[in-house]
C-alpha cells in the first residue's frame, strides 16, 4: 500500500503524535509513505521563515529527518497538472473551493494511485479520492 501524507500528518510524525505513530508502526513492510513536492515546499517554508537561529536549526533537522522517512517525493508531472486543473474547475463549479496546495496534493494522490492521509475534511469533496485520518484512530 502506498500512502501520500499531507503536511499535517508529516507534522504529527515530527511531534510524535501517539495515534499517528501507532498507525505507522502497524504498516506492513510493503507499505510506503510518500511526500508531495508541495508538502516539501510547505515544510521548508516553515523552516526558512523562522528568525531565531537555534529554533530554525532544530526545524531544519526535523525537516531533514522527515525527508529521510519518506519513500520518495512526488513531482508535479503533466498528468498531475492536468488533474489539478480539472479538480480546480470541478470544485469551483460545485461551490466547494479548497486551498490551492491541497488541490495539488489531491491530484498527486489520484494520479499516483495512493491513499491520501490527512485530517483536512475538505478532501471528502473530491470524488475517487481515498482519504484516511490517522490522527483520529
Amino acid at each position: 500500500m502506498k500512502y501520500l501524507l499531507d503536511t499535517d500528518h508529516w507534522s504529527y510524525l515530527q511531534r510524535g503524535h501517539p495515534a499517528v505513530m501507532g498507525r505507522v508502526s502497524q504498516l506492513s513492510r510493503e507499505s510506503q509513505l510518500y511526500m508531495s513536492v508541495i508538502t516539501q515546499g510547505e515544510m521548508l517554508s516553515g523552516v526558512v521563515v523562522v528568525v531565531n537561529e537555534v529554533h530554525r536549526e532544530r526545524l531544519q533537522r526535523l525537516y531533514e529527518q522527515t525527508l529521510e522517512q519518506a519513500a520518495g517525493v512526488l513531482p508535479i508531472t503533466e498528468a498531475v497538472a492536468t488533474h489539478y486543473a480539472e479538480l480546480l474547475a470541478y470544485l469551483r463549479r460545485s461551490g466547494r473551493p479548497i486551498p490551492t496546495n491541497d488541490i495539488w496534493i489531491a491530484a498527486s494522490a489520484l494520479v499516483y494511485d495512493m491513499i491520501l492521509v490527512s485530517a483536512d475534511r475538505h478532501f471528502r469533496f473530491i470524488d475517487g479520492l481515498t482519504v484516511e485520518d490517522w490522527s483520529q484512530l
